[in-house]
């Protein structure tokens, strides 16, 4: 059995088969636990004139011990492309919004709801909308999950990426982006987990247009390089594949990355699971490299 509860010592064997790019096993049975339901559930939605006010107010939140269930922040681009998708009535002139989720049980949930509007007007938010019923939730929650469905109302193509910073670092890292987007001359609007810091910025680029194809790719790499220039990750959930596998050298030491690929080899020593993927190894098809990929 692959243990790899909290109180487990040792390697957690459970996460790199779950984790792995690439099958190692089949799963046969699973001991499952029943994570008890929440007795309340607190959603808001907090606008801000910059997208640093609403980083800030993500950093202070967790700073105050807080832990939303759910903390996630839009852009004024991405606001506007959802609002001229489905209507939703965000406000156009926002420089970001926050939703926000708070779970669990009723004793305490207003002394946290009120920290949180606290903390919203410490960074100047404007407003601070809470969801009065259950549709208004539903609503609210509809409209980030359709975010990226509305960027092809507005552009042809787009690169996104995967990257993931301290919370600390979200004010530098949105700076950074929008430095990146004015240097390459391409719009990025953002919409991402801003409660574990994974970012998700979407380059918009046409890729009937060569040189943009170039930029966009660039911009990407670039910010990539700046998560791990603040301490962050080249992935916050959606893994490495092909796209990142340069980065690997960047992020681990030599010693780092035998170890994963010793681990990987035990499963898997004949390289069928998935092969090409991950590691930066002598073996890798040079036909997979993104950047090989881009016209000339």
């Amino acid at each position: 059995p692959l243990d790899g509860g909290e109180d487990h010592e040792g390697l957690d064997l459970r996460g790199v088969a779950i984790g792995s790019e690439g099958m190692f096993g089949l799963v046969t049975e699973v001991l499952v636990k029943l994570t008890p339901k929440p007795e309340c559930l607190q959603t808001f939605l907090g606008v801000f004139e910059t997208v640093e006010s609403a980083s800030r107010t993500v950093s202070d939140i967790i700073k105050a011990g807080i832990v939303p269930g759910a903390l996630e922040m839009m852009d004024q681009l991405i606001t506007q492309a959802i609002e001229e998708a489905y209507h939703f009535g965000f406000p156009l002139d926002a420089g970001a919004l926050l939703i926000i989720e708070l779970d669990g049980p009723e004793a305490g949930m207003e002394n946290q709801v009120a920290m949180i509007e606290a903390i919203c007007r410490q960074n100047r938010a404007r407003e601070i909308r809470r969801a009065q019923s259950e549709e208004e939730r539903v609503q609210l929650w509809k409209c980030r999950k359709r975010a990226f469905g509305a960027i092809g109302r507005i552009s042809p193509n787009y690169l996104t990426q995967d990257g993931v910073v301290p919370r600390s670092k979200l004010p530098e890292i949105m700076n950074f982006i929008q430095a990146c987007s004015k240097r390459v001359n391409l719009r990025i609007p953002n919409v991402f987990h801003a409660g574990d810091g994974n970012i998700h910025p979407l380059i918009l680029f046409d890729e009937r247009e060569p040189d943009q194809v170039k930029r966009a790719i660039q911009a990407g790499e670039d910010i990539l390089e700046k998560c791990l220039e603040l301490g962050g990750s080249v992935s916050g959930e959606h893994g490495i594949g092909v796209e990142k596998v340069d980065f690997m050298v960047k992020q681990f030491t030599p010693s780092d990355l035998k170890a994963m690929i010793d681990v990987r080899a035990v499963f898997d020593p004949k390289q069928r699971c998935n092969p090409h993927k991950m590691f930066p190894t002598s073996k890798r098809c040079i036909d997979f490299n993104v950047r090989k990929q881009a016209p000339a």
